[in-house]
Parts: structure tokens; sequence; C-alpha cells
């Protein structure tokens, strides 16, 4: 009858998605992971059920829910990051939110026809509890036995030992290391000889069976619509377990190669077949001006956050018109030159060429944009997310070429981070002026920031477009401010910030190392050191970090606000922002490594213009 129950869910089924995924995300079968390679940029989120009679913390007594997402960051690797909680948590002493924690999955071998795919998996032992770490290594062997039946077929070993943190403290995530042995654990996940296979229809559905080293488990997946999947599994036969997942790709299309500037990736939408349409495609690009030779165009645009697909939007609106070269603007001051193609070209401005444009301001639109704002932490199981989240209307004037006044209104949406009063209230507001010198840029703010800070910021950057490295330079001096019932509080100017960095972007899949260190916000000294893939459209980065006060590690990520453009005119616009950025830090209330924001951040506004590699 268990059995019966999941033969339903292969129904419905559609063609090709990614990988099936474990319990905890991982690509694999139900508990045991493969060395299955998932496409670059392969991007899963979802959720599974774990039996009450099989948890891996309170065996017996407690089912659990695991949340996971999981990302093809390079070729061969994948990270995971998942949260595993208790149900019915009330019959124990738990008020946290869950564990979590970190796989790393690399494929050392991929599949040919003579030999398996090799994979290696490891949990950094980051949390506090590691009854759940997967240090694996498995090989994955695919096997045609019919035109559309195929069995993969996967065998592994996982580590009996396992580290974990004998201080139970959060400020330090290498604190008191340990060596334990899973035997120990309530549920020795992964401890021994594991295996199993997938006998798979295409990639429609599956029949899975293995054995994860404690026991045979069995279960059954499809495919909805092509990225969402849907899952079953029958534990030792005995108890069912279920989930669901839903992947997409970063990269967008499925024939590009790793460059951001792909034809593919950045085709507009609009028909631009006629004088008509083009002229409308032409009214998201502001103080457009071509040189008297006609060969090079300088505009402004702030709609999208990839700006290629400003040079290619631009490019197609003014076709046959021959000009060689497009010239980026950002606040009225010129990036650089680009030659668009497959293979976009860049050089730098030189001399004269830095004032292609003049600066009228009759030529740039009242502008108005929707930036949602989101602070959180993880919190208690009551409330696993306590968040502080805003709406803010913006709007930005330009008084000279570089210098720009933005400000705004505040609409508060939640907040149980702190214990400031909901109002409608000043966004915040200040004074930016950006400049560039050929290869060196700067951004100079004075005012009221976000993060609760006001005062003046000063930022640097050597930026050769041509060269892999890059350096900057960042200081400001702050005080704390805050919007309280009956006025603004104010605290004294002293919160110095001083960093330095020094990146290389590196030759392919346009990844980035940046280290950075110096002085932050709250005082601590230190360093960290960041991971940076930028996709299409999406930048996602991992970060480690170490300073006076503790060390941590997290992620952050920068993705477009839909739907762009809301509502525009010859001479006004409202759309959302081109993007939303956020960061995770896995300890909290620590204060390590703290940075507060003004409108942008130099490096990451910049990083933006590389040439494709």
């Amino acid at each position: 009858m268990k059995t019966a129950v999941l033969l339903p869910l292969l129904v419905l089924i559609s063609p090709f998605c990614d990988a099936q995924t474990t319990i905890f995300g991982k690509t694999g079968l139900i508990y045991v992971p493969t060395a299955t390679r998932t496409d670059d940029g392969t991007f899963q989120f979802g959720y599974h059920y774990n039996p009450i009679r099989y948890g891996f913390r309170y065996k017996d007594r407690n089912s659990e829910s695991i949340s996971f997402i999981n990302l093809t960051i390079l070729p061969r690797l994948e990270v995971n990051v998942n949260l595993l909680q208790y149900n019915n948590h009330k019959n124990l002493d738990q008020k946290g939110i869950g564990d979590r924690q970190l796989d790393i999955k690399y494929l050392i071998l991929t599949e040919t026809s003579r030999r398996p795919a090799l994979a290696a998996i490891i949990s950094p032992p980051f949390g506090i509890n590691s009854s759940v770490s997967a240090d694996v290594l498995v090989a994955t062997k695919t096997f045609k036995l019919a035109p559309r039946v195929f069995a993969e077929v996967t065998a592994g070993i996982g580590s009996p030992y396992f580290f974990q943190r004998g201080n139970k403290v959060n400020n330090d995530i290498f604190a008191d290391m340990k060596l334990g042995k899973k035997k120990n654990l309530t549920y020795q996940y992964l401890s021994g000889p594991v295996g199993g296979v997938n006998l798979r229809l295409e990639r429609r559905a599956g029949l899975m069976l293995e054995w994860d080293s404690q026991q045979f488990n069995m279960g059954i997946y499809g495919r909805l619509f092509k990225r969402w999947t849907v899952q079953a599994g029958l534990l030792n036969f005995d108890q069912i377990t279920f989930g669901t997942s839903y992947a997409l790709n970063l990269r967008q299309s499925a024939v590009s190669s790793q460059n951001r500037t792909d034809e593919d990736a950045v085709e507009p939408e609009t028909d631009l077949s006629g004088p008509s349409e083009r002229n409308k495609v032409l009214e998201n690009f502001e103080n457009i001006t071509r040189d008297s030779s006609g060969t090079k165009i300088a505009y402004e645009q702030r709609l999208y956050r990839n700006p290629y697909r400003a040079i290619k939007q631009i490019s197609l609106a003014l076709p046959d018109s021959g000009i060689q070269e497009y010239i980026p603007m950002f606040q009225g001051v010129p990036i650089g030159a680009y030659r668009p193609g497959r293979s976009a070209k860049f050089r730098n401005l030189a001399g004269q060429e830095l004032n292609v444009s003049d600066f009228p301001l009759t030529k740039y639109k009242l502008d108005f944009w929707l930036q949602p704002v989101f602070a959180a932490n993880f919190g208690y199981k009551e409330k696993p997310i306590q968040s502080n989240a805003s709406l803010l209307l913006q709007t930005q004037f330009f008084l000279a070429k570089g210098l720009a006044f933005n400000t705004g209104i505040l609409f508060p949406i939640t907040n149980d981070l702190d214990n400031r009063p909901k109002k409608i209230r000043l966004a915040p507001t200040y004074l930016n002026q950006f400049l560039a010198f050929g290869q060196n840029f700067v951004s100079a703010s004075a005012g009221y920031f976000y993060d609760d800070q006001y005062g003046v910021n000063l930022q640097y950057r050597h930026q050769n477009f041509t060269n892999p490295w890059s350096f900057g330079l960042q200081s400001g001096i702050t005080g704390l401010y805050y919007w309280a019932e009956k006025g603004i509080y104010y605290e004294k100017m002293d919160n110095m910030l001083l960093l330095a960095d020094v990146a290389y972007r590196l030759p392919y899949h346009n990844i980035t190392m940046q280290l950075s260190g110096g002085r932050y916000l709250a005082g601590d000294n230190g360093a960290r050191l960041d991971l940076i893939r930028q996709f299409t459209n999406v930048e996602v980065g991992f970060y480690i970090m170490k300073t006076s006060y503790g060390t941590t590690a997290g992620f952050n990520f920068a993705v477009p606000i839909p739907p762009g453009k809301i509502i525009q005119g010859k001479r006004v616009r409202l759309r959302t922002n081109d993007e939303f950025r956020w960061e995770y830090a896995y300890t909290r209330g620590y204060r390590i490594g703290e940075r507060y924001r003004t409108g942008y951040q130099l490096d990451q506004k910049l990083r933006q213009y590389y040439p494709n590699n």
C-alpha cells in the first residue's frame, strides 16, 4: 500500500530539467549523493520531509523539515546550503531555528564512455551541530538500457568521522574543533559504503533504489513543466519521505558560453523591426550624444543591471548607423569604449575622450524607482526570520556632471528585528560625486546612508578593464542615526571605516577573487576573502572573514528587480531599481566586519563593466 501511494507521482511529467536531489538538496538519490554533473549556473531550491522514526537529531521523537538551496557556481563545483528544522519542537528544549549546514561538491572526474564520474563532497564544520555531515567520495556511471531508458549506478564510501565544534558560541566558526565518530550519533548518516541506482526514463522520471550505509531505501520522482521536480521515497520499507524542488539556470541561455555578453543572453524582448519601435526603445536611454566622426556614441541608461544588455539594445535600435563604439556613462561620466559582438572589446578612454559628452540636464528624465530594503537574521522556531522590510520610493537629481542628489520616501512593511517605530519617513538622502580619470575612479558621498549611518564616505578604485588586477581604498567617518517617534536620534560621528582591497578576475567563468581588510564599522580589525561569480544578470558570492571580534562566513547575491520599467514617458519614468543586493552571515549579534551602504559600492558597480573573458 505504501508503494502504491508513490505511483501517482509518475504522471504529468515533462521533458528535461536538472538533476534529482537528495533529502538535503544535493544531486543524488534519496539520501545518497551521486557524481552526476549539473549544468553550469544551475540553481535549485526546495523542501523535503524526513519522517519521525528516521530523524537525524531526535530519532523516534520528531520528524524534520529540510529546506535547501543549491548552486552550480562553476562547471564542476556545487555549493549547497540547507536548514534542518524539527517538527513539533515543543516537546524539546530547543528554541533555535534549527541546524544550518554548508556542503561542497567537486567533480574530480567527468564521466566518459570508459570511466565513471567521480565526486568528492565535504561539509565544512561551520555549524555547532554536525549530525548530518556528508564527507563522502562517490562514483557514478550511466548505462543505456533502451532508447529512452538509462541506469545511473552509484557507489561510494562515507567517512565514519566528522569534525565538530566543541565551543557552542557562534562568534568563531573554527573555534575548538574536534574529531568525532558518527557511531556516537543518533543516525550515522553516510558512514561507510553507500550505493544505489536511478532507473530513469530520459530525464522525465525515475525509480531509485539505494543503500545509505544504514538501510535500504526506494523512491520515485517526476518532472513537471521542465523545472519542477516532485519526489517521494520509502525509508527502510517503513516510512514515507517526500519533497519537491525547482530548478532554473542563472545563465539563462541553454546555448550560451561563459560570456556575460552573449547575444542570446541579452537579446531585447522588443520587436525592433520598425522606426516607431526603435524610437520607443531609445526612450530607455538618456543623454545620447554622437561624436563628430559619427563612429562613437555616448549614452546613459538606468534600467538594466547588466550594461551589455543596454549596449546590445541601443545597437539594434540604431541599425546601419556606422557606429563602431559605444560609451556607457554613469551620472554623466564616461566609463570606456566598447565594440559589441560575440566577444565584446573594450578600450580605455584617454584625454579629450573623457569629455565625449556634455551634461545638459534637459537630456535626463525625472526618474523615480522602487527599491525594497530587507535586513534579516535567522531567529527562533516560532519566528524563523526576524526581519526589517521596507519599500523605498526614490529619485535622483543631477546637479552637475557626476554629481547627484539622492532622496526619497521610506514606507515600512515589517519590523520584528529591533524596536524602531514603523513610520513613513525620509529615505536615505545624500550627495554623491562620481569621477573618472582614465583607469582611476572615485566616489565621494555625504549625507544619511543606509544601515543607520550618517556622515561622509570616500571610495577610490584603480580599474583597468583590460587587466585582471584591480585595487581600491575606502574610508569614512559616520555616526548612528535613526528615526524615533519624535524625530531623528543622533549619535556622535566617531565610527571610522578604513578598508583596502585587491581583486583578481580569473580568466574563465567571470570569477573574481577579492581580498580586503582594515578597520570595520564597529571598530574591529581584520580581513575578508570573497569569491564572486557573475552570471548574465545575477551575481553570487561566498566569503569568509576573520576580525578581532570573531570568525564568520556567508554568502551574498545581487539580482535584477522585475519588472524594470513600469511607466515611461519622454520626461518622467517610474521603474524598479536595477538590482536587489543582500548578504547573509552565519553569525549574528557579534558585529563582525560590519560595513554600511551608500547608494552603491564602487567595486561592485565597476565590476559590471568588465568585457567578457
